[in-house]
């Protein structure tokens, strides 16, 4: 509201006054004096130059609103208010405003001044002014400080604070109040032990504190503060003494940064490179660290323990010196242009010389450690000695392409099927055989099952998941017909595989191969026709059956051993015609009570039955799984006696000679499987022979060493025979003498040969533990050598059957038990030994057997058959030792590899007679067995009717 001013208080003021009015309220610059009432500015220069107004206005006076007309139009309303309430109270006024300068600027001033009412009744208001616009800038500078020093305390991380020299908090930020959880009124003002919850803690910062502000000194520790949830922590502090302008130590300022997950790392750190030493330590690989500032190379100890270099520290230069010159140029290359490039990775194979001069193949790998600026400053790495695999892997593919070429070589299809993910893979042959196309897809349910005929695809599915279950069988051998394919043929395959397992026997992969069988199905069906019609086609049939065998035969060459049943089923049926024929005959002419000239026939079935056995021992001896009967034997002796018979074979037109040494050393051999060979021999040289010429059997002494084959490991004795039989034939080309031994390979035309003489010679020299060789040229005639070991145990004096006694008689009416589960043998033994004179009894099974064992009755001898029901002959074996641990036993096997094997589960009175065997064979075995005089533990032998 409007003031009323009575003027004429006003002229009563003298100059003096004025100053006085102007000095007690403290002006320095610029004065003015107001008469109220009249509303009368008078103001000196300073005022009217700070207001931008003119001098001479401001000595004769001015009013209010001149004044205030230059005042920054943001302040008026400010100022006008101000002055209302100064007049209002009346005593000392303060108010900071900006004006305008002469040269249009704004200016900081600040009035200070006094409002006076005297006695009548009149206001006055004198006043100075004072110049505050630097002040304001500074005041403005120091608040913009205090605030960016507030704002870094804020955002420094951790905790920041300031104590007093008592260790009073007075600056503390948010991280301090974090790590106490308290607010900043119960911090600020106190000591550490007052808001800290653990006084063991406060305690050791006070006493730190203490000390830093006693030292003058900064100090940086770790301290362990727990926070206020109770969690510990580990804080790295650093605190230094606050000093007053006297410069002495007032308090303490200082800062902590929480490092317990850098400790963490720390520690972690530190386990990772204790793991890392221990590792390269333990690794075979050659671990290096290298420095490139100054291209020192460390390296762990597989440095000296797989290279050689008994070495810990070297230079780069010494590395690359190693490297093998061919390879040099590009590790170094490839090393540096990761090095100087941007990369961090590196990988590179060479070769390295050993201490010893070698170079191992290395696979090398090494990683680049980088400055912030992307400079290289160091690499590590690992050398990995590859040579053993390198090696395993070169084994590895000559092995596969082995297999491939043979694979191919006898037109063998391959498949390879993951057990895992269920891929399969097929070869082109294998395709072919199921009429699909090369790039045809093949899975295992389509392809190899849904590709199997469906009268034959059950038999399949069950063989091969017999073979791939983790507890099955893990071979698979399956004949089987092919479904029509895309061809609009099927065929007959032969599929062999077996699974492979991992080390807890899970099944991983199921591989194997295929064989196209078809032409020798069809042969067996013809063959089989032929022999059911043969009685009622005899003379159309006979040519073609010989066709069907001389077919069979060359099938049988290009098809795998498993395939050799139908290859001798002709040879077999014509000795069991023989046979049969015989019987029948004998049956018939006994019927009618014509007993005259029945000799005939039954030699005739005994000699069929004599070849049929020969038949299989020359297949057995190829396969050295024939049973021999070693005995010591004088090789001069046996060759000296069949002298006549090689005359009478060789003919008028080939000479034969003998040269042999008179100090033979004896030899330990089946005498009869070598009188066989010997003979099979010179056979063999008179066919080479047609137009004549010279046989030359020679036998000599020799060591291992004249046997020329150092890295024949089969060889195990220093000393040999060797027999000898040469002829001047038409010899045999390099590549004949390669395949001679083989089976089936023969030069003779087609049914004049088998192609099994030869490899039947040299697998009776292998079984025996000797070797055989053939030395030939084209023209120059061919020598075939036996060489067998020498035998330095004493001959042994052959015994004379008593006088007055058949042979295996018995007069003391031993008890024999016989099992056999074929009724027809069974007989034919009971019946024999009871015509002997010895108590018989009966089992067809074991578990009949083991009934008669567990009785009371008198037995002494159990002849036994292997192949049994139930209980093998084996097992029976051993289960009637526990009950009669002096039984002996006598087992009958017409298997070839059970009597092959017999070393390996016959024990001390036991023995194996094989099948088929003579009647006085079996007896004599088992009178010897009786007598005491059985074979050594584990013999296998031969019956004489078997050898044929």
């Amino acid at each position: 509201m409007p003031h009323t001013l009575n003027a004429t208080s006003l002229g009563t003021l003298t100059d003096g006054d004025r100053l006085r009015l102007a000095l007690a309220a403290g002006a320095i610059v610029g004065t003015w004096f107001w008469d109220v009432t009249a509303d009368r500015f008078t103001v000196d220069e300073q005022f009217a130059a700070a207001f931008g107004l003119d001098p001479a206005l401001g000595r004769a006076g001015l009013s209010l609103a001149q004044v205030i007309a230059t005042v920054h139009p943001d302040d008026k309303a400010g100022l006008a208010a101000a002055i209302e309430q100064a007049i209002a109270r009346g005593g000392p006024y303060a108010h900071q405003y900006r004006v305008r300068r002469l040269n249009g600027s704004y200016h900081w001033i600040e009035a200070n001044g006094r409002v006076d009412r005297d006695a009548a009744g009149t206001i006055t208001f004198p006043g100075v002014l004072l110049d505050v616009d630097e002040r304001r800038a500074l005041a403005a500078e120091r608040d913009r400080a205090k605030r960016l020093l507030e704002a870094f305390i804020e955002a420094v991380p951790g905790v920041v604070y300031a104590k007093d020299r008592n260790g009073r908090m007075l600056v503390a930020n948010r991280g301090t109040l974090d790590l106490v959880g308290k607010p900043l009124a119960e911090i600020l003002g106190r000591t550490d032990a007052e808001f800290l919850s653990d006084p063991a803690e406060a305690e050791a910062i006070m006493r730190l504190d203490a000390a830093v502000m006693a030292s003058g000194q900064t100090l940086v520790a770790e301290e362990a503060v727990r926070r206020y949830d109770g969690t510990p922590a580990v804080w790295l502090s650093t605190k230094s003494a606050f000093r007053g302008e006297d410069g002495q130590v007032i308090g303490l300022i200082g800062s902590s940064v929480d490092i317990t997950d850098r400790r963490c790392v720390e520690a972690s750190l530190r386990e990772t490179e204790e793991r890392y030493r221990l590792a390269a330590q333990a690794t075979n690989d050659a671990i290096w660290d290298w420095r490139l500032a100054d291209g020192h190379v460390i390296w762990n100890n597989a440095l000296e323990d797989r290279l050689g270099h008994a070495l810990r520290e070297t230079s780069a230069a010494w590395w690359i010196e190693h490297i093998h010159p061919d390879d040099r140029d590009r590790v170094d290359q490839s090393i540096h242009a990761v090095i100087d490039g941007s990369g961090t990775g590196w990988t590179e194979e060479y070769r390295f010389r050993r201490a010893d001069g070698s170079y191992a193949a290395i696979l090398d790998r090494g990683f680049v450690l980088r400055d912030d600026g992307g400079r290289a400053t160091r690499m590590i790495g690992a050398m990995q000695d590859l040579t053993d695999r390198r090696a395993a892997e070169a084994a590895v593919r000559e092995s596969e392409e082995r297999a491939r070429l043979a694979a191919e070589a006898a037109s063998m299809g391959t498949w390879d099927l993951d057990l895992r993910s269920r891929d399969l893979r097929w070869d082109a042959r294998t395709k072919a055989l199921f009429g699909l196309a090369l790039d045809a897809r093949v899975t295992f349910e389509d392809s190899f099952l849904g590709g199997a005929h469906p009268e034959d695809r059950d038999r399949v599915r069950s063989a091969v998941e017999a073979a791939v279950t983790r507890h099955g069988t893990g071979t698979f051998a399956v004949e089987f017909r092919t479904a029509a394919g895309t061809d609009g043929a099927g065929r007959w395959v032969a599929a062999r595989g077996r699974t492979l397992f991992s080390d807890d026997g899970e099944p991983l992969r199921f591989i194997g191969t295929m064989v196209d069988i078809t032409e020798l199905k069809t042969a067996e069906a013809r063959l089989r026709e032929l022999n059911e019609t043969l009685e009622s086609r005899v003379a159309q049939e006979i040519a073609e059956r010989e066709q069907a065998e001389e077919a069979l035969r060359q099938s049988q060459k290009m098809e795998a051993l498993g395939q050799l049943t139908g290859g001798i089923a002709h040879d077999f049926n014509n000795l069991l015609q023989g046979i049969t024929g015989s019987l029948s005959v004998i049956q018939r002419r006994i019927g009618q009570g014509r007993t005259d000239d029945l000799d005939r026939f039954i030699e005739g079935a005994a000699g069929a039955a004599a070849r049929a056995a020969a038949l299989t021992h020359r297949l057995l001896a190829f396969s050295r799984r024939q049973p021999l009967d070693p005995r010591p034997v004088r090789a001069n002796a046996l060759i000296a006696s069949m002298e006549d018979l090689f005359r009478r074979t060789m003919g008028e037109n080939v000479a034969v000679e003998f040269a042999l040494a008179e100090d033979l050393w004896v030899t330990l051999c089946d005498p009869n499987q070598l009188e066989s060979a010997v003979l099979n021999l010179a056979i063999n040289a008179r066919d080479a022979m047609p137009g004549g010429g010279r046989l030359r059997i020679e036998t000599r002494n020799v060591d291992a060493d004249d046997l020329d084959m150092p890295h024949d490991r089969s060889l195990r004795h220093s000393d040999y025979i060797r027999i000898a039989v040469s002829d001047t034939g038409i010899g045999m080309d390099a590549a004949t003498m390669a395949k001679a031994f083989e089976p089936f390979f023969t030069t003779k035309p087609l049914g004049q040969g088998t192609g099994l003489g030869l490899s039947m010679i040299y697998g009776f020299a292998r079984q025996s533990e000797g070797h055989a060789r053939i030395e030939s040229d084209p023209g120059a005639g061919t020598t075939v050598s036996m060489f067998l070991p020498r035998h330095r145990a004493a001959l042994a004096e052959e015994g004379a059957q008593p006088a007055g006694a058949a042979p295996g008689t018995t007069t003391s009416g031993e008890t024999v038990l016989v099992v056999e589960d074929e009724t027809l043998v069974r007989n034919l033994v009971v019946g024999e030994l009871a015509d002997l004179g010895y108590r018989v009894l009966e089992a067809a099974e074991s578990a009949e057997a083991l009934a008669i064992l567990r009785s009371g009755r008198r037995i002494d001898l159990m002849l036994t058959d292997i192949g049994l029901p139930g209980l093998n002959g084996r097992q029976l074996a051993a289960a009637a030792r526990e009950l009669r641990p002096a039984l002996k036993v006598l087992l009958m096997t017409g298997y070839a590899q059970d009597a092959s094997r017999a070393s390996g589960f016959l024990d001390h009175g036991m023995e194996l007679i094989t099948k088929p065997f003579e009647m006085a064979a079996l007896v004599s075995r088992l009178r010897a067995m009786l007598e005491g005089e059985a074979l050594p533990a584990g013999t296998a032998a031969d019956a004489p009717g078997g050898q044929g």
